[in-house]
């Protein structure tokens, strides 16, 4: 039925970075967005005054099927060199696009490389692992 919502499921996702390239063949996405909060408690009152946000946290985990001589540094997603050529890797946008309709899912802004794990198991395929920072996340609400 026509008038019936649409799922969005990983068939339908995805993920690009900086606009345009493609994040090889990713196949698990986990975002997380987390708004700190901080209790303003006083003497004298055993519940708190109020609660206010204090900060937000944004974390992108993907699972890449590694392929041979594709590295994430071949591809421009991970830092590869020197102090300087880590501390001075630029910021990325993340975005998750449903393929079927082309539109934008969700939009991370600021990512910046974390983690990466190797796993590498007899009788499957080899896959990387990776966690990355963010500032902010949009979902297909926009700003």
């Amino acid at each position: 039925r026509s008038d019936m919502p649409t799922p969005i499921s990983g068939a339908r996702a995805r993920l690009f970075f900086n606009g345009t390239t493609l994040a090889g063949w990713c196949t698990g996405l986990r975002i997380s967005e987390t708004i700190q909060l901080q209790r303003i408690n006083v003497l004298g009152n055993i519940d708190s005054e109020e609660i206010e946000p204090v900060g937000r946290q944004v974390t992108l985990t993907a699972d890449f099927v590694r392929i041979l001589k594709s590295s994430l540094q071949e591809q421009g997603f991970w830092p590869r060199g020197d102090t300087a050529a880590v501390t001075n890797f630029p910021e990325m946008t993340a975005v998750v696009y449903d393929q079927i309709t082309d539109e934008a899912i969700y939009t991370i802004e600021g990512v910046l490389c974390e983690t990466r794990n190797f796993d590498m198991q007899t009788g499957n395929i080899a896959n990387v692992n990776v966690t990355m920072q963010a500032r902010r996340l949009y979902d297909e609400a926009g700003p």
